[in-house]
């Protein structure tokens, strides 16, 4: 009997192993994930120094700080101001027409160097100061909307540029969503939506407490304790868990998940929501929303011929008075060969990307010469 057991003992050890290892071969050599497994959960491999958790908005850098972001098909440097921004050093009271950027990885420029991506492409370019306050790290519009209120509000400007990528924006702050699909929901300080009235209001919701001093980037100890931290740790740590969520996002994306138009009611309604009180904290600034695709979103809405998501947003946007720009008509016009626009590596915006999209953009607003 006990050598049965043991036999079998052994037996279910080794399935656990193989299934380690092949968790981490597949998502570390196959897909491209990182080095540790919690990447899997779409976490930036950029270290402490970096990037931080305690803001009211969530992800955000330590000021003055610089890095080195690296993947299989990109090595750029990071340099923070002393406000935090990937971004050259600002005036708080500088020229009142400037251009305020929110947005998330894109609009802060994954995988390019800070001077080839969109904001400081239409700086040089217009000679116009664009401020970039994007930030990586699962950001959506109820954070460019604390992000805006909080800190980018503050410094002069005349003009808001929010950079809205359907893929990811309406789950960045869906708390279904992410107490499904994210073993960190609990661990991490960052804003949901949750309904506060019945016309349709939103107000911000923290599973957690803010980070006590000492704890503040993101992946030290969360706010939630010690004991939170020790039990998150098979999630965060084992490759075959890693594995679980990832096969569970891809099977509910179904692999052609596109943000154009696979979003529900509530979803579009939030987002609308931070549109709409971004517009009203901006006030008679001009508002303009850029919406970006990934590369399968040309194929999924070329099938389905809709304009679902535009048509939402122009209706928004001739109700509050905020320009709807979707790079998806105007980016084509450019370069036709899509896949350009993309790092190979992962779906950001490549050099090209980034270019071609300045181009876009000052097309469709009939910017200066």
């Amino acid at each position: 009997m006990a050598g049965r057991l043991g036999s079998l003992a052994l037996l279910l050890v080794s399935l656990a192993i193989s299934c380690e290892v092949g968790s981490f071969v597949v998502l570390h050599y196959v897909l491209g994930i990182g080095w540790l497994p919690e990447y899997a959960q779409g976490r930036s491999p950029q270290g402490p120094g970096w990037l931080t958790e305690r803001e009211a908005w969530g992800a955000w850098h330590a000021p003055n700080r610089d890095d080195r972001q690296q993947s299989r098909c990109f090595s750029v440097s990071l340099d923070s101001n002393s406000y935090g921004a990937r971004d050259r050093e600002r005036a708080v009271d500088g020229d009142p027409h400037r251009t305020v950027v929110l947005g998330d990885s894109f609009a802060e420029g994954w995988g390019v160097e800070a001077d080839q991506r969109l904001s400081d492409l239409l700086e040089a370019r217009y000679h116009r100061e664009f401020l970039n306050f994007g930030v990586e790290n699962d950001v959506g519009p109820l954070q460019y909307q604390i992000l805006y209120e909080r800190l980018a509000s503050k410094f002069s400007h005349d003009r808001v540029l929010i950079l809205f990528l359907p893929d990811n924006d309406f789950t960045d702050n869906d708390a279904d969503y992410w107490r499904r699909f994210r073993s960190d929901f609990h661990e991490r300080y960052r804003p949901y939506y949750q309904a506060s009235d019945p016309d349709g209001g939103y107000r911000a919701f923290y599973p957690v407490p803010p980070p006590p001093d000492g704890f503040a980037d993101w992946h030290s100890v969360p706010p939630a304790g010690w004991t939170a931290w020790a039990t998150g740790w098979p999630r965060r740590n084992l490759w075959s868990l890693a594995m679980y969520r990832y096969l569970g996002l891809q099977l509910y994306r179904m692999g052609t998940y596109s943000g154009y138009l696979d979003y529900s009611a509530d979803q579009l309604k939030a987002v609308l929501s931070s549109f709409a009180k971004i517009k009203e904290l901006a006030g008679d600034r001009r508002v303009t929303i850029v919406v970006i695709p990934r590369q399968n979103d040309f194929a999924r809405v070329r099938a389905a011929g809709s304009r679902r998501l535009i048509d939402a947003l122009d209706r928004f946007g001739r109700a509050h008075n905020v320009d709807i720009v979707d790079l998806m008509q105007w980016m084509p016009r450019i370069e036709p060969r899509t896949e350009r626009y993309y790092l190979p590596c992962d779906g950001h915006w490549s050099d090209v990307g980034n270019r071609v999209a300045a181009d876009a953009l000052a097309a469709a607003l009939r910017l200066g010469p």
